[in-house]
């Protein structure tokens, strides 16, 4: 399974999440499937990181993304402009890409050491994320860094996500997300089709698919 096999899943269960959570929230089994979403996003930003020929370009597209995303975040989820409260995911992505760029520069050998060091750059971002309310907070930012740390050793990746996702195992939707790492598990680390088009669409999809569940609400209910 390629990269962009991951996304299309990632923008696909995104889609029917959201769906469920403006349009139908009644129906439970959409917001079970939008679980997966996140931890492949996640996964996928540690690949785009890993691959990227510019890490500042591509924190340069996050930010962007994150401002232009915020009203129709607000819209979709609040009805209304803009809302301080709760920031949209671009903005938990960015602080996720800075933390593990950070711990892509140290280059100590004893794993002893540069592991606790990695893992303690990772808590002012995991700070922010949380005291700024960007979606999924300073969980999201911890399972970047984890997917980073353990990109190599698929068993700790998964049990780092089982335990950043604790803290919410109080609501049982959140198990559903653990069922990402099953097409995670089957990426074969090609990029797959690409191309300037493409990658801004995957980009675009975000703030457009919000914008038209905002609309699709207020046509329907006048909200």
């Amino acid at each position: 399974m390629t990269g962009t096999a991951l996304k299309l899943i990632a923008v696909f269960t995104m889609l029917i999440d959201h769906a469920g959570d403006v349009l139908f929230p009644d129906l439970m089994w959409m917001r079970y499937i939008g679980r997966l979403a996140f931890p492949i996003y996640c996964f996928l930003i540690v690949e785009g990181f890993i691959h990227t020929r510019s890490v500042i370009r591509y924190m340069a597209r996050l930010l962007l993304f994150g401002i232009i995303s915020e009203v129709p975040f607000d819209l979709a989820f609040f009805g209304t402009l803009f809302d301080p409260d709760y920031q949209n995911v671009f903005w938990t992505l960015l602080l996720g890409l800075m933390s593990i760029y950070l711990m892509s520069l140290v280059q100590i050998e004893d794993i002893r050491l540069r592991l606790p060091l990695q893992m303690l750059i990772c808590v002012p971002f995991a700070v922010i994320g949380q005291l700024a309310h960007t979606d999924y907070r300073w969980i999201g930012v911890v399972m970047i860094s984890g997917m980073y740390l353990f990109r190599n050793m698929e068993i700790l990746r998964i049990a780092t996500a089982g335990i950043v996702f604790l803290p919410v195992f109080i609501n049982s939707i959140e198990y559903f997300g653990m069922l990402s790492f099953i097409p995670m598990h089957f990426y074969n680390g090609r990029r797959g089709k690409t191309g300037t088009v493409l990658k801004w669409a995957f980009y675009m999809f975000y703030p457009m698919h919000l914008i038209a569940l905002a609309y699709i609400r207020d046509r329907i209910t006048g909200w």
